[in-house]
């Protein structure tokens, strides 16, 4: 398994009228956390895309916990459990402590690896060595 922790403090525009974190604010988390997880294994997807590879959302889920509020100190642990030839799924899990006991939020993001025309491709050779070289260390 890969993992990596983003950290992050929820900001006032995050907030909605009830004082907790909107709902659609914590994809823009999952995002800030994945393209910083793919920079940390050696990634990034300007990288990708110089290769003809493009990687879009297909598939998304949240499960809302419980709402945090404006400055809450939140980490958001990134992980890729498996590696599919034709697609990758990043899990996302949201905690409001550093033991990651205080559980907030689940989520998950479906990728698929397409060729800059649309059509589908497997996962590129690239990608595939560096995430099996970070999995097994």
């Amino acid at each position: 398994m890969i993992h990596f922790d983003y950290h992050f403090k929820v900001r006032y525009k995050d907030i909605d009228q009830m004082g907790v974190m909107y709902y659609s604010r914590y994809y823009e988390y999952y995002e800030a956390a994945r393209t910083d997880m793919m920079h940390s294994i050696g990634l990034s997807y300007k990288e990708l895309e110089t290769q003809g590879i493009m990687m879009p959302v297909v598939h998304s889920e949240s499960d809302y916990l419980a709402g945090p509020e404006f400055d809450d100190h939140i980490i958001c642990r990134t992980e890729i459990r498996e590696i599919h030839k034709n697609r990758m799924e990043i899990f996302y899990t949201l905690a409001a402590d550093s033991d990651m006991t205080k559980v907030i939020n689940k989520g998950k993001t479906v990728h698929a690896f397409l060729k800059m025309n649309g059509r589908p491709t497997r996962m590129p050779e690239s990608l595939k060595q560096i995430l099996v070289q970070k999995w097994n260390n």
